[in-house]
């Protein structure tokens, strides 16, 4: 069941095709694909539900008949429907998609061992049920085999030649501060920004703040000529002394 690439240079290019953008095809360890796996199953269990409340009252009808007992050594037509209920959920959702909803996500993809095949059905099947078998019938190992293998490949992945990646690479982009340069106020007292200084090293106005002449007031309200006050012309009839 196995379809090897022939040709060792599209093999060696595979990891780059694979993923459809050019970039090298990571390969899914032993935990992540454990965790699909649980959410897969959680989403099956929910789904035979469904599936054994449907069969609880057809089965009924067949009690007493010979599909009513034991029919391939001691499984009953319950336990074989519940079990291609099943394998029919893993073996549609990868040869359609690709991936299953657990996988998906866990951003997973199961492809073939040369990209440029789509995954057949019949290495699908024999994936999803003989291969799965004899990896639970080795104790587990044959998933463990996962973590130790350079491309994570478990049993069932060598007897298909599939592999399990990252279906897409996220691309994460640092974020750093911005640069502000500091705030430069302009010099001078009238620039924006700054409040207005009085000129003269902060004092105010000298026209309006101090009289002129050294601290007199204004030269008009004095009396000219050493203090006397002005002499008004004599009027008529008046004495002058």
């Amino acid at each position: 069941m196995q379809n090897s690439c022939s040709n060792p240079y599209v093999k060696a290019g595979a990891q780059a095709e694979c993923t459809g953008t050019g970039m090298q095809a990571e390969y899914a360890g032993f935990w992540v694909r454990l965790a699909a796996y649980a959410i897969d199953s959680l989403i099956v269990f929910f789904g035979l539900l469904v599936v054994r409340l449907f069969l609880a009252g057809v089965l009924s009808v067949l009690s007493g008949t010979w599909l009513g007992g034991n029919i391939l050594f001691h499984y009953t037509l319950k336990d074989i429907l519940l079990y291609v209920f099943q394998v029919l959920y893993f073996i549609l959702c990868t040869w359609l998609t690709g991936t299953t909803l657990g996988k998906r996500a866990m951003n997973l993809r199961v492809i073939s061992a040369c990209p440029e095949e789509p995954l057949g059905l019949l290495d699908v099947v024999y994936r999803e049920t003989i291969g799965r078998f004899l990896c639970s019938l080795s104790v587990g190992i044959g998933y463990i085999m996962a973590g130790v293998d350079k491309e994570k490949r478990g049993l069932h992945d060598f007897l298909c030649d599939t592999r399990v990646i990252y279906a897409k690479k996220i691309k994460v982009i640092p974020v750093y501060p911005r640069y502000q340069a500091p705030l430069v106020r302009p010099a001078g007292p009238g620039a924006p920004g700054n409040p207005p200084q009085p000129p003269y090293g902060g004092q105010g106005n000298m026209a309006q703040q101090q009289p002129p002449y050294g601290g007199q007031e204004n030269i008009a309200q004095q009396p000219p000529y050493g203090g006397q006050e002005t002499m008004a012309p004599p009027q008529d009839g008046q004495k002058i002394d």
